[in-house]
């Protein structure tokens, strides 16, 4: 193992706050691991800085007690009697995944600012917004929110910012409705915490799910709060100045619900595009985002659909097929009648997607892309920053 190897901490790192729920905390395969980086640290559970190797979270090592709180309720009989450090000699010797975001964000940072990055491992998978409450703070280490304050003082301040990558816990028919306004008033209580009321929050907008056709329907995630907390994500810059948006929708997996390593290690690298676009790099793209969607003409019986974008870096890396488009009515439900037959770049404008539909569209409808919990999708630019997913934008007139 290569953590623990401390070395002498520059001064002028640049920390950032990795936060949220399993997918932040990292469930990839340790075996295809990037390799440490001595210009990337990462203060640890235990509360050190060291020079940053997966895993970056080890909860039975942790000081602030939240932690091993939430793990202890998932212990077996035989091991509720164990100690904290007998649990974390056991989790050393035989965990086989762990990897995450932050190494790939960091390694990316300091090749662009030519200059060191911190990491604070402040995740817990599993965890909702209510347990990040902000309310809970006055807990101190007994509380995320808490434990995440007491470790950004101990490690020496100087934060750059926050990624948050959360939302799946939230993803229910009774919470996902509020998920924006929460979200919104948690970075105003962080900002307010920490003195930075323009510290910048990258997110990762959840993800796919696959769920078994053998389990029960009523034992599946609801599909449509799945689609609610995406959007509440995807449209926080509209609401909220200073954050910055990506997606996990286009990768792979590593089991039902967690990315696996191949496709951590790309969303680290877009998550530092869009630190560095918010950190003053004004002229790195933050990614194709959805302008408008246009009727466009057709001479044929079938309909054409242009989805305008901004922010790409290039044009299109997947030109053909370009998957993950549905085609619904005005109740937000799949169109009755009319199907998404292909979608490729559009050769008129390299910025936007051409939608070809079974047949010309209605007064109502709208088009949605990467809806449901399992959908494929493959629309990203030439600098691997991916189409994030939108349930029902409205459809207008050409021009």
């Amino acid at each position: 193992m290569y953590y623990g190897v401390v070395m002498d901490i520059p001064g002028n790192l640049d920390v950032w706050v990795l936060a949220g729920q399993s997918n932040m905390e990292g469930v990839g395969r340790l075996d295809n691991a990037l390799e440490p980086d001595d210009r990337v640290f990462n203060f640890t559970s235990a509360g050190n800085w060291e020079v940053a190797a997966e895993p970056l979270h080890r909860f039975w090592e942790s000081f602030t007690p939240v932690h091993q709180n939430l793990m202890r309720q998932w212990l077996t009989d035989e091991q509720k009697d164990l100690s904290d450090e007998e649990l974390a000699r056991i989790a050393d010797e035989t965990r086989v995944t762990g990897t995450g975001v932050g190494i790939s964000f960091g390694k990316a940072m300091a090749d662009a600012l030519g200059k060191p990055i911190g990491l604070i491992a402040a995740a817990h998978g599993g965890t909702s917004l209510e347990q990040w409450s902000p309310a809970l703070k006055d807990q101190g280490g007994l509380s995320l929110y808490g434990a995440m304050l007491e470790r950004i003082k101990r490690a020496g301040g100087n934060v750059k910012g926050v990624l948050w990558y959360q939302g799946e816990s939230d993803a229910t028919p009774e919470i996902a409705a509020t998920y924006a306004q929460r979200f919104d008033e948690w970075i105003a209580s962080v900002r307010a915490d920490l003195n930075q009321p323009e510290l910048p929050v990258i997110v990762v907008q959840i993800g796919r799910i696959a769920v078994c056709k053998n389990e029960e329907p009523g034992s599946w995630p609801d599909a449509r709060s799945w689609e609610v907390v995406r959007d509440a994500l995807r449209t926080l810059p509209e609401r909220t100045p200073y954050t910055a948006v990506t997606t996990a929708i286009d990768l792979g997996l590593e089991d039902c619900i967690h990315v696996a390593t191949d496709g951590l290690i790309r969303l680290g690298k877009r998550m530092a595009k869009l630190a560095l676009h918010l950190s003053g790099h004004s002229e790195i793209p933050t990614g194709p985002k959805v302008e408008r969607i246009e009727i466009a003409e057709s001479d044929r019986s079938m309909g054409v659909l242009r989805v305008v974008c901004s922010g790409l870096q290039g044009g299109w890396k997947t030109a053909q097929h370009m998957a993950g488009f549905e085609l619904r009515s005005a109740d937000n439900t799949i169109h009755p009648t009319n199907l998404v037959m292909d979608a490729r770049a559009d050769s008129e404008n390299p910025s936007a997607i051409r939608v070809l539909l079974a047949v010309l569209p209605e007064n109502g409808d709208m088009l949605a892309y990467g809806p449901g919990l399992d959908p494929y999708c493959n629309v990203v630019d030439e600098a691997d920053m991916a189409l994030c997913a939108f349930t029902s934008i409205g459809l207008s007139p050409l021009g």
